[in-house]
């Protein structure tokens, strides 16, 4: 079985076509969805997921596969996948397409900074959608993602890890304090 599909004119990996939702399959490729789908279906995808150890605090911090935020602190993440600044229509496309193939080539870590500045309108749901675009590559790649963002994204998703530091220097992850402070 081949690991690359062809598509009409686009090649796609088996691994690729699993990240998509059904309600996009049937969106994007029209007539030739119920094939798509089969392909999907009878694809299983088994990576062994990847980790990627960060220095937050001046300690090491362990990021598993799945979407972490990172709120007022900046990681240096080693071997990350820096996803380009772009807005809109544009970064999603960038999500669901290039990233997904980018990662085909050599699974690592994704990056994602200012998640929270990717949309100029729709911004709650524009987020929300690329958090869910973003778990699924997570998922099906077995890849670390981490995210950039302002703290109120923490109710907003179920991140694997968050790390986070305020403006009096107090830090935590996970939602208890970690380190600095009064």
């Amino acid at each position: 079985m081949s690991r690359v599909v062809l598509i009409g004119r686009e090649q796609f990996s088996r691994t690729h076509l699993k990240v998509f939702r059904d309600v996009e399959i049937r969106s994007m490729f029209g007539e030739l969805a119920e094939e798509v789908l089969a392909i999907t279906r009878e694809t299983t995808v088994l990576y062994l997921p990847l980790s990627v150890s960060v220095e937050f605090c001046g300690r090491s911090v362990y990021l598993p596969a799945g979407v972490s935020l990172a709120s007022g602190v900046y990681l240096d993440v080693p071997g990350g996948l820096y996803v380009p600044e772009l807005l809109d229509e544009e970064f999603l496309e960038f999500l669901l397409f290039d990233l997904p193939r980018s990662l085909d080539e050599a699974r690592r870590p994704v990056v994602v900074e200012d998640i929270d500045q990717r949309f100029t309108r729709d911004v709650r749901e524009g987020v929300l959608y690329a958090l869910d675009i973003l778990s699924r590559i997570s998922v099906t790649y077995r890849v670390p993602v981490l995210v950039y963002g302002d703290r109120s994204l923490e109710g907003a998703w179920s991140f694997a890890r968050r790390l986070a530091c305020g403006d009096k220097g107090l830090c935590s992850l996970d939602g208890e304090p970690f380190c600095g402070g009064p």
